[in-house]
């Protein structure tokens, strides 16, 4: 345990029964290091500036850390404190939920039949582009409020709901406000390739080729994204399309994401997101052995998904045991959308992820945390609770870090911090007003 001596501690939360810290390689984890949560019995933690200013063995931090005049001191009553949970995949800004689809994909009509129909994203595009930006910044205000009080204190959040440039542009611009609104740290990601719109379907390589030549520098001058995103499959774009896009985008300093896998089994968006470096490959339900292959030679962090598997009233799921077994770096998140996972809750995402994907509860916190802060490109300031970070914590109603998947259903957290700040909002402010009626 290393202290900050130049900081005075604003916050000590001390009688922590366990704390996990996370502490262990710098990166992302993978094989037996992501079972690894850096539990400390009997510990403390102190803040100071938004930061972590110390975590251990409460002895030891109390010595370490210098309290301010104001200092407030918690006790944790022995409880688990764990760090903020990182949601690096979701959808959060739309505008109206697709809960007529759902009722559809449980009689049995697909995903695809759906979309034929004119359903699934281009029903959330229509939408879209009716609504104001008051009406969108309402909607999504209170989703993101709830997504936090459930303990994700960062989270990522993709466009791909206007799929043309102005649309596209401006929902950057209402994810920028939210951030700067909100106390969450918010990461922007261009996901203009989310589909072709039907009536580009007849000139896909010139929407393609728009996507690249106009669509991309103008988001790179206008500064708000950090990543660009393609969902990859063969009715969407393709490999080379997508290939094409994400090249473009690296070239104008853009990280990338890919939607990979999800849908054509053994399609080798995975292998492609490994190729070029992307941050993430997301999805991956149907992986052939060569994209797993490919993805433990790589940087490139699996986001597993489990909660859409949930919403698409399937039951097949990302094969993660496998992969993390051949050595791929894992990650968890909701992609929390108005269409196929409509889940605000990275702990039932833990559940999941222990009871349908196989992993231990310390690897799926690990998923859900560190290696998802890595995901999204926060894994040097969130993620785990060492010095320096920002204060992202939750102190759960629960002792034990086993408890957090077995208590289904359960919203464990208690108080959840951002960057050393309790969250507490108003309970009116959290009325999803979609389903009021807005």
């Amino acid at each position: 345990m290393k202290a900050n001596p130049a900081a005075k501690a604003e916050l000590i939360v001390r009688g922590i029964g366990q704390l996990a810290t996370m502490a262990g390689p710098v990166g992302p984890r993978r094989g037996a290091a992501m079972g690894n949560a850096g539990l400390v019995s009997g510990g403390a933690l102190a803040v100071g500036e938004g930061r972590i200013l110390a975590a251990g063995p409460e002895a030891g931090v109390l010595a370490a850390c210098r309290p301010a005049p104001d200092c407030q001191e918690l006790d944790a009553g022995g409880a688990l404190v764990t760090p903020a949970y990182v949601d690096p995949h979701t959808h959060a800004l739309f505008g109206r939920y697709r809960a007529d689809e759902f009722a559809l994909r449980v009689a049995g009509v697909s995903y695809m039949e759906i979309a034929a129909a004119g359903g699934g994203i281009h029903a959330s595009v229509a939408d879209f582009r009716e609504r104001s930006d008051a009406e969108l910044l309402a909607l999504s205000r209170p989703r993101l409020m709830r997504m936090m009080l459930a303990g994700s204190a960062t989270i990522e959040i993709k466009t791909g709901y206007g799929l043309d440039l102005e649309q596209e542009l401006r929902a950057l611009r209402l994810i920028a406000a939210l951030a700067e609104e909100l106390p969450a740290t918010l990461v922007p990601t261009f996901l203009g390739a989310h589909e072709v719109p039907p009536a580009r379907r007849g000139d896909r390589e010139a929407y393609v080729e728009e996507i690249v030549s106009e669509w991309l520098p103008a988001v790179a001058r206008q500064g708000i994204a950090r990543f660009a995103d393609v969902f990859c499959e063969p009715g969407v774009f393709t490999l080379d399309d997508s290939a094409r896009i994400l090249t473009a985008a690296q070239q104008l300093g853009l990280g990338l994401k890919i939607h990979a896998d999800e849908i054509a089994a053994g399609y080798g968006g995975a292998a492609l997101g490994a190729r070029l470096a992307a941050v993430s490959a997301d999805h991956l339900i149907v992986m052939a052995e060569r994209d797993i292959a490919a993805l433990a030679a790589s940087p490139t962090v699996a986001v597993m998904l489990p909660a859409t598997s949930l919403g698409l009233a399937s039951t097949q799921f990302a094969p993660a045991r496998r992969l993390v077994d051949a050595g791929v770096a894992l990650a968890l998140a909701t992609d929390y959308n108005p269409g196929s996972s409509c889940c605000e809750s990275m702990g039932l995402v833990l559940s999941l992820a222990c009871s349908a994907l196989r992993l231990t509860p310390a690897e799926a916190l690990c998923a859900a945390t560190h290696n998802a802060a890595w995901a999204c490109g926060e894994g040097e300031a969130t993620g785990s609770l060492l010095p320096g970070k920002r204060a992202d914590f939750i102190l759960h109603d629960a002792a034990d870090l086993r408890e957090l998947p077995y208590h289904l259903g359960f919203a464990s957290p208690r108080r959840v911090a951002a960057r050393g700040r309790f969250l507490d909002f108003p309970a009116e402010s959290l009325r999803d007003r979609s389903l009021a009626g807005a």
